[in-house]
C-alpha cells in the first residue's frame, strides 16, 4: 500500500465560486471527502502512471484502498508534486460521513448522467455517484459502503472518471480485450459474450503476452497504441474450467462478485505488457461451437459494428467523438473475424502468427 501522511500530489485544488446546480453539488461532495479524510486522520493515496501521465487515487480511510487500488497495482509508480488526475474516494459507512443523493436527477432506476460545467454519473441502485470536473483534473468516487461496491468496480474502477479525463486528452478508452507481445497487440473486440476475455486469458503463459480482458486505453499520434488500463481478470466458473494454466491463481483470489472470481494478475504473471504497444489488428471472436479455429478477414464496417456500439453504450458523455475514432481506427488497421471452437488455447498461435505478419518489416 502506498500512503503518505502529506503528499503534495493530494493537495486541495482551488474551488471557484459555484453557480450551476451541478457545480454546487459537486463542491458539497468534495468538502465531504475533506470532512472524511480530516477525520481519517492520515492522508491515503496510490499513486500509477497511465499513458504517461501520472495519476492520483486519494483515499478518505483504508476501507475502498484494496477495491479501487488493486486494479492498477501493474502500474503504480512513485507521488509526483502535481498528478495529471487527482480521484477522491469514499465511503459513508466506514468514514461516518452522509453523501445526499443529487437533487437535480430525475430518480429513475437507470444510471443519470449529467453533462454540465462538470460531469457527473449517478446509480441510484448502489449510491455509486462518479464526478469529474476538467478545470481542476479532479475527480469523485462515491459509495454507501464497500459492501455497496458493484462487482464491476472491482475489475475495473473509476471507469467513467478515467473515461473522461482520456477523452478531454486525445486519448480513448475501449471495450476491447488486447494481447500481444511488445512488437505489437491485436485488439479483440466485441459485445459481452462473444469470446474476447476468454480468449484473451487463454493467452496468459503463452508467447503472447496480456493487456486486457475487458478495458484498454488507445492513442493515436502517429501509428495507434494500446495501453494497458486494468491488471485484472473476470471469470465465472464455466470459463474458469476451460483454462487450466489459470486455475490455481484463480483458486487464490479471495474476490468473488455477483458469480465471477475477480483476479489481480500482476501478483501472478508479472510478464503483463505495460508499455504502449502499436496496434496491429482488429479481430472480432465469433463463437461457433464444433470446427476448426480460424481468421478470416471481415470489411471495416464490420469490425465498427462490432466496437462502437460496446464501448459507447458502456461510456457517458463524448459519443459522438467516440464514433468519430473509431470509425478513423477501423479504416487504418486490418481487420479480421475469429471463429472459436471449443477449445479457447486454438487461438493462441493465430493471434500469434497474424501479429507478427501485420509488424511492419525494415
Amino acid at each position: 500500500m502506498q500512503s503518505v501522511e502529506q503528499a503534495s500530489g493530494a493537495q486541495n485544488p482551488v474551488v471557484p465560486p459555484a453557480s450551476e446546480p451541478d457545480q454546487v453539488w459537486f463542491d458539497m461532495a468534495w468538502n465531504l471527502f475533506l470532512r472524511a479524510e480530516q477525520s481519517n486522520r492520515r492522508v491515503e493515496a496510490f499513486y500509477f502512471r497511465l499513458a504517461g501521465q501520472v495519476i492520483c487515487l486519494r483515499f478518505a480511510g483504508p476501507a475502498l484502498f484494496q477495491a479501487i487500488s488493486g486494479a492498477f497495482e501493474h502500474l503504480a509508480c512513485s507521488p509526483v508534486n502535481n498528478p495529471a488526475l487527482t480521484i477522491c474516494c469514499w465511503d459513508d459507512v466506514s468514514t461516518g460521513v452522509s453523501t445526499p443523493e443529487p437533487e437535480f436527477t430525475s430518480h429513475t432506476q437507470g444510471t443519470e448522467f449529467v453533462d454540465g460545467s462538470v460531469r457527473l454519473t449517478f446509480e441510484p441502485a448502489c449510491q455509486l455517484f462518479s464526478g469529474y470536473d476538467r478545470a481542476r483534473q479532479l475527480g469523485l468516487l462515491h459509495f454507501a459502503s464497500v459492501e455497496a461496491v458493484p462487482g464491476w468496480v472491482w475489475g475495473s474502477p473509476a471507469r467513467e472518471i478515467l473515461h473522461w479525463w482520456s477523452s478531454g486528452s486525445g486519448l480513448q478508452l475501449v471495450h476491447a480485450a488486447a494481447v500481444g507481445t511488445p512488437e505489437g497487440v491485436a485488439l479483440l473486440i466485441g459485445r459481452g459474450g462473444s469470446g474476447k476475455s476468454t480468449t484473451a486469458l487463454a493467452c496468459l503463459g503463452s508467447s503472447l503476452q496480456y493487456l486486457s480482458d475487458d478495458y484498454c486505453l488507445l492513442s493515436f499520434d502517429g501509428e495507434p497504441r494500446v495501453h494497458s488500463l486494468y491488471g485484472t481478470a473476470k471469470a465465472d466458473a464455466n470459463s474458469i474450467a476451460r483454462l487450466p494454466r489459470l486455475q490455481s491463481a484463480f483458486a487464490g483470489s479471495t474476490i468473488h462478485v455477483q458469480g465471477k472470481t475477480v483476479l489481480h494478475l500482476a501478483e501472478y504473471f508479472p510478464q503483463l505488457i505495460r508499455e504502449p504497444v502499436p496496434l496491429r489488428a482488429l479481430v472480432v471472436p465469433k463463437i461457433v461451437g464444433g470446427g476448426e479455429c480460424r481468421l478470416d478477414p471481415i470489411p471495416a464496417a464490420a469490425a465498427l459494428r462490432a466496437l462502437a456500439p460496446s464501448t459507447m453504450f458502456q461510456l457517458a458523455g463524448d459519443r459522438s467523438k467516440i464514433f468519430e475514432r473509431l470509425a478513423d481506427l477501423v479504416r487504418r488497421i486490418p481487420c479480421w473475424q475469429l471463429s472459436l471452437g471449443p477449445n479457447p488455447d486454438a487461438a493462441q498461435p493465430l493471434l500469434a502468427d497474424l501479429i507478427s505478419r501485420e509488424i511492419p518489416r525494415s
